[in-house]
């Protein structure tokens, strides 16, 4: 196996590859942790581990899991790929019952690059909506989160929501862009590695966390044992298993032909 990849390095144009998304990789990471203009994001991270110290995950932890972080740090990636991801579903469903969109995507290559720019554009406005109702949340975070009692942004009006509806708007465009560049020059799907690297970026920090669960320190008395850890671990491997199983199955469909006629014999469907 390690043979196997050093051997992809041999190759010059894997190797531009393989260099290239890795580029496009540390250009997201960064836009995840860059802040919106006018926004600490510190007294929210601190709220966010106080609460998962004590109730453990929750919806915005979850949307923060695919955003890579990128939500906890108010950062210009802090919607992600999401609105994509949104859009995209929208127009496989218009797609259904509109007839002039499923026309286009059965018109082959250029139908379906019409299609995928509507996408885009449709994209862009799903930020906006998004983008509008996230900086209301950075300047009225107690309305969101219940308990939470900071400021994260010290000079809230129209100017700094407008501010920050473009600044997130750009930085998901601008994300999209860099998936779709990989998908193009780099290895794989772009959007796919994107979501990916966000989820692995946080393991080791979620891997600490569920291990100070089970093994707070000395003079600590843990709320689970050995049991609740075997428990977890054999939910892990089935829910893994399970999802291996349904990617990898096919169900056999018998196809039945009409009578053909070859040669000079006629056989049977």
């Amino acid at each position: 196996m390690f043979s196997a990849f050093l051997n992809t390095w041999k190759i010059p144009e894997l190797r531009r590859r393989i260099l290239f998304t890795l580029g496009i990789i540390a250009i997201a990471r960064l836009g995840a942790n860059v802040p919106c203009p006018g926004v600490d994001a510190g007294p929210l991270q601190r709220w966010i581990q106080q609460q998962q110290a004590e109730v453990g995950g929750s919806i915005f932890g979850l949307a923060d899991l695919f955003t890579g972080g990128a939500l906890q740090q108010c950062a210009v990636f802090a919607l992600g790929v999401m609105p994509y991801i949104t859009a995209s579903i929208i127009m496989m469903m218009l797609s259904a019952v509109i007839p002039s969109l499923e026309r286009l995507k059965q018109e082959g290559e250029s139908g379906r690059a019409k299609v995928i720019q509507y996408g885009r554009y449709l994209t862009v406005g799903v930020c906006l909506f998004q983008g509008f109702f996230l900086a209301k949340a950075f300047e009225h975070p107690e309305k969101l989160f219940q308990g939470f009692t900071g400021v994260l942004v010290a000079d809230p009006g129209l100017g700094f929501e407008l501010l920050t509806v473009l600044t997130i708007t750009a930085g998901t465009v601008l994300l999209m862009w860099l998936g779709e560049q990989i998908t193009e020059r780099g290895i794989g799907n772009g959007i796919s590695i994107i979501i990916t690297v966000g989820i692995v970026e946080r393991l080791p920090g979620a891997i600490a966390q569920a291990w100070s669960l089970f093994f707070p320190g000395p003079g600590v008395e843990s709320q689970f044992n050995i049991l609740h850890a075997l428990l977890l671990l054999v939910m892990l491997v089935a829910v893994t298993g399970g999802v291996v199983a349904m990617t990898i199955a096919r169900r056999r469909i018998p196809v039945q032909y009409a009578k053909r006629m070859v040669g000079r014999k006629m056989l049977a469907g």
